[in-house]
This record gives C-alpha cells, sequence and structure tokens, in this order.
C-alpha cells in the first residue's frame, strides 16, 4: 500500500469515498485499500507516532464503521 500524503488525508479521503459510495457495490480492491489503510492507522496508534492521536483514532472509528455497514 502506498500513501499519498499523511494518514489522517488518507482515511478522509477514504471515509469520503465510502460516503460517497454507500449502498452501491465497490470494487474488492478498494476494500482491500481501505482496510489496509486501517491496519496502517492502527499501527502509528499503536506505536504512539500518530498525532494527535484522538483525530486518528475518530477517522480509524468513522472508516471501520463505513466498512462494517457494507452489504457483504
Amino acid at each position: 500500500m502506498q500513501l499519498h500524503g499523511t494518514t489522517e488525508g488518507n482515511l478522509a479521503s477514504a471515509i469520503r469515498s465510502a460516503n460517497r459510495l454507500r449502498g452501491l457495490p465497490v470494487h474488492e480492491d478498494t476494500l482491500k485499500y481501505w482496510s489496509d489503510l486501517l491496519r496502517h492507522a492502527q499501527g502509528e496508534l499503536s506505536t504512539g507516532v500518530a498525532m494527535p492521536s484522538e483525530t486518528l483514532s475518530r477517522l480509524v472509528a468513522q472508516l471501520e464503521t463505513e466498512i462494517t455497514q457494507r452489504p457483504r
């Protein structure tokens, strides 16, 4: 996975995309990218690299919610 910009910026973009595509089918590669991005952000949170962690935690939670609410 290659990030363009900050982790926070990538999460915000993924959340915007997920919101825009709510209820529509999403390509498997997109879901994989979102999942990989979550793992990356969670890694930053667990190591304390992320600043401010409250913002990153909120974005992680939002994307997790978007992914789990998608129909399978």
